[in-house]
């Protein structure tokens, strides 16, 4: 009678251990469930069609919508924007490292410098974004009375289209490298001492031990970053959005597609979504495909 009194105990402690992460995970499964996946069913029908999102008609198109792609210019040329902003990817990994390196030290109070490098990631983005237009304001902004100070003349940064792209792209490399700078520093922290100490007695300097151990091992990191960097490019909307330059000089595929999708014509807005998924899709694939050969 113990016996069984105990099994059915175990069983039940079991089964509650079984369950318990599923009911940890289960509000974020929900949340990708409707925000995300519903959505995504929603509008590969809509991209047949034409409707126009003000309407109830939808007039089923076939592939109208995606081969009117092909002879959009202005698609194009949110292409070419969005691809100029792949130098982000290099500059914010650099920029992480850089500072991974100079807070990967037990000193006494690192954590709130370490704390204080991070802020800008969890900063909200429009309330930044209102800070820097400051900076940025031609006429009596900070950057440019810092140039004037060291007898530089001053730039016209979002203003100008020619410099519109770089404001921008300072802006989210300064509020984005915090995530390069943790995943960077977490991989800095795993490298074994004894590899360090190696390299130091056989003679290595700093910034060979860095060149030769440090940086190779640091290779997951690179490949993650390198990666995720390059699908957050695809999807930047709102500094692009906050900072738009003159001519469309800093319009991306979403911001077409946010233009699009809102001024009425949501069929055509669905399928630029589905083709900038395949565009993202293919680069992903690659890198990975890359990676693993480097890897090897």
């Amino acid at each position: 009678m113990r016996n069984s009194v105990t099994s059915i105990k175990r069983r039940k402690k079991l089964s509650a251990i079984t369950v318990a992460p599923y009911l940890f995970i289960a509000p974020a499964i929900i949340y990708i469930f409707c925000v995300t996946i519903v959505p995504i069913l929603m509008a590969l029908p809509i991209s047949f069609t034409d409707w126009s999102a003000y309407t109830p008609e939808r007039n089923f198109v076939a592939f109208e919508n995606y081969k009117r792609l092909f002879a959009d210019a202005e698609f194009g040329k949110s292409l070419l924007v969005t691809s100029k902003f792949l130098l982000f990817v290099p500059l914010v990994m650099l920029a992480g490292l850089g500072a991974a390196s100079l807070l990967n030290t037990s000193v006494k109070g690192i954590k709130f410098f370490r704390v204080v490098f991070y802020a800008p990631v969890i900063t909200s983005t429009v309330a930044a974004a209102v800070l820097f237009e400051w900076f940025y304001q031609p006429a009596f902004g900070l950057f440019n009375s810092i140039l004037r100070n060291i007898g530089l003349e001053g730039i016209g940064w979002v203003t100008d289209a020619s410099t519109a792209v770089l404001s921008v792209m300072i802006f989210k490399i300064w509020k984005g490298f915090g995530v390069s700078m943790l995943i960077y520093l977490a991989g800095l922290q795993d490298v074994p001492g004894e590899v360090k100490e190696a390299a130091s007695i056989d003679g290595a300097t700093g910034w060979q031990a860095f060149k030769y151990i440090t940086f190779p091992l640091l290779r997951p990191a690179h490949i993650y970053l390198l990666i995720t960097n390059v699908i957050t490019v695809f999807m930047i909307f709102q500094e692009t959005y906050m900072f738009k330059g003159p001519l469309a000089s800093t319009d991306t595929v979403v911001n077409y597609i946010y233009e699009k999708g809102f001024s009425g014509e949501m069929g055509y807005a669905c399928a630029m979504s589905f083709v900038l998924f395949l565009i993202v899709l293919v680069f992903t694939l690659v890198q990975k495909k890359v990676t693993k050969m480097d890897l090897m």
